[in-house]
């Protein structure tokens, strides 16, 4: 083979877009429980950490339950589809919108989603988005 035509090959080789890059945090006002969930360089975690009741129901720690797994790209595209298709674009950056007269005491939420397809932040407490559960259990289940 000579240069010239390794060239041209590598020059019309498809490229792979970005990666996904993602955060995604669901807790407790009382820390009670969270979820977390990253996406980095095809890297997926999750942490399911929740307290639990002992015999007299004192709350007490319990281990978080870790999971790993790799994600190829067709994984990462399979889920911007599924992520877009549930309307995760249209999402605003806050809920609720206005806090005036909001007295959190539940779930709170914080979403970051970067890739060529979707770039989102949003954040919010007691008030969350269109399939916002969808999404979780997407996430959930990766």
């Amino acid at each position: 083979m000579n240069f010239r035509f390794l060239l041209l090959l590598l020059i019309s080789w498809p490229s792979v877009s970005d990666e996904i890059s993602l955060v995604f945090r669901e807790s407790h006002f009382l820390s009670q429980y969270r979820h977390e969930i990253y996406i980095n360089t095809g890297q997926y975690v999750y942490i399911d950490d929740h307290f639990k009741l002992d015999s007299e129901s004192e709350w007490i720690p319990n281990t978080p339950v870790l999971k790993t797994k790799a994600l190829n790209t067709y994984h990462q595209a399979n889920l911007i589809n599924r992520l877009i298709e549930l309307g995760v674009d249209d999402w605003k950056s806050e809920y609720p919108e206005s806090d005036i007269a909001l007295i959190c005491d539940g779930l709170s939420f914080t979403f970051y989603i970067k890739s060529d397809e979707l770039n989102l932040y949003t954040t919010g407490g007691c008030r969350f988005p269109p399939n916002y559960e969808e999404v979780r259990k997407i996430l959930e289940d990766l």
